[in-house]
């Protein structure tokens, strides 16, 4: 007895073929994304293994180097901090607690100035300036790693347009720019050395190859969640119509 699939013609299993469909589509699509976030991952790793890697780069050679050549890349920078133009860059977490990084512009002898992220500070720290965690006064020789400027995307906290800014959402070069004495460079330090030594502020971890999501574990689940509708519906399918009687 041959089983009868003329249920599948009803409205309902209609509306099931749909979804079934729909679902294995949106699964598929989810795997490659995350596949391509993998090879994305996988190209930002072995950039940021070669330019650690790497010597430091003079303040004025990195000043002279394209952000996309730099990005990642270890600045060596002498020159003093700037505690009074300082801001408090909101909402940062550390090994799981809440609170805030301190952005600190150092002044360099040619006249330019860079911010820097000197690192971390709890959610009720008073500032700016940041009291219980000043920087070194005089000059200072660091060395940080260069990220470019921060925009905003489709979503997030919005930094008022006007106005000398204390708290930021995050660090828009640009946009401090007309803040700070000193003219900025097109890149900002998040210092690694000299470190804190459990001192206020906490220096951040330094960025390394292999962190981020496990993007390739999440491709093969979405891959294995398509598979399983794909196999899985036809059996439901078949077996809802092996329990049919045909119909004439």
């Amino acid at each position: 007895m041959e089983p009868d699939y003329t249920f599948a013609r009803r409205p309902r299993w209609l509306v099931g073929h749909l979804v079934a469909t729909s679902a294995i589509v949106l699964f598929v699509i989810l795997g490659m994304w995350q596949l391509s976030r993998h090879q994305d991952r996988s190209e930002l790793d072995a950039l940021l293994e070669s330019r650690i890697a790497a010597e430091p780069l003079s303040f004025e050679a990195a000043a002279a180097t394209p952000i996309e050549d730099l990005e990642l890349s270890r600045v060596a920078v002498v020159g003093m901090y700037v505690p009074s133009e300082e801001v408090i860059l909101q909402a940062r977490s550390y090994n799981g607690r809440s609170g805030h990084n301190v952005i600190t512009p150092l002044l360099t002898a040619n006249g330019e100035a860079v911010l820097v992220n000197r690192g971390w500070v709890p959610i009720d720290t008073v500032g700016p300036p940041v009291v219980d965690g000043p920087p070194p006064s005089g000059e200072v020789s660091i060395v940080g790693v260069a990220r470019k400027t921060e925009v905003r995307g489709s979503l997030g906290p919005v930094d008022p347009a006007q106005g000398t800014l204390e708290r930021i959402s995050r660090v828009d070069i640009e946009r401090l720019e007309g803040q700070v004495s000193s003219p900025l460079v097109g890149f900002y330090l998040q210092l690694i050395e000299p470190s804190s030594s459990g001192e206020l502020p906490l220096t951040l971890p330094a960025p390394e190859p292999g962190g981020g999501p496990p993007h390739l574990s999440y491709a093969v689940q979405w891959f294995l969640f398509a598979g399983v509708v794909l196999v899985g519906y036809p059996l439901l399918m078949r077996s809802t119509a092996r329990k049919r009687q045909p119909q004439d």
